[in-house]
């Protein structure tokens, strides 16, 4: 069965707490240098059934993106697979909880992220959610659109 709302909206809660303890120059400066082998593929893993379950409009998307970020920040671990769920976490604080100022936030964590990844692989899909859903609420439609 698909989880209950109660659910999503008690998993982005305590996620929402984890992440709390970080700020945007804390996440960029404790990056590891190098990531172990295993901790990189979980969030290949992670990143590879997000975008499967965002493919098939999965009701568990949310829980994945929650979970992700959760091990991103509990590992130390920000890799051009962590921008994609930090920006899906900014953009569930926008659409869940109407919340604009944190889901920028989270977005502008993930854009920070690939700038300082240099990431190409990841930057298609993490602008479209930023520029699309989440700044589209700060920045007029007409230059947000010139990102995408």
């Amino acid at each position: 069965p698909p989880p209950s709302p109660t659910a999503v909206m008690e998993s982005m809660a305590t996620t929402t707490i984890a992440a709390s303890q970080y700020d945007i120059n804390l996440i960029l400066s404790t990056n590891q240098s190098k990531t172990d082998r295993h901790q990189r593929n979980v969030l290949r893993l992670f990143d590879a059934i997000t975008v499967a379950a965002y493919s098939v409009s999965s009701p568990y998307l949310p829980l994945l993106t929650f979970a992700m970020v959760r091990y991103s920040l509990k590992n130390h671990i920000h890799e051009t697979e962590s921008a994609f769920a930090f920006a899906g976490f900014g953009y569930f604080h926008v659409v869940f909880k109407q919340d604009y100022v944190r889901g920028k936030y989270w977005a502008d964590v993930a854009l920070r992220i690939l700038k300082q990844k240099r990431a190409i692989s990841a930057t298609v899909r993490v602008e479209w959610l930023v520029h699309g859903h989440i700044l589209m609420w700060f920045i007029p439609l007409k230059e947000t659109s010139r990102k995408l």
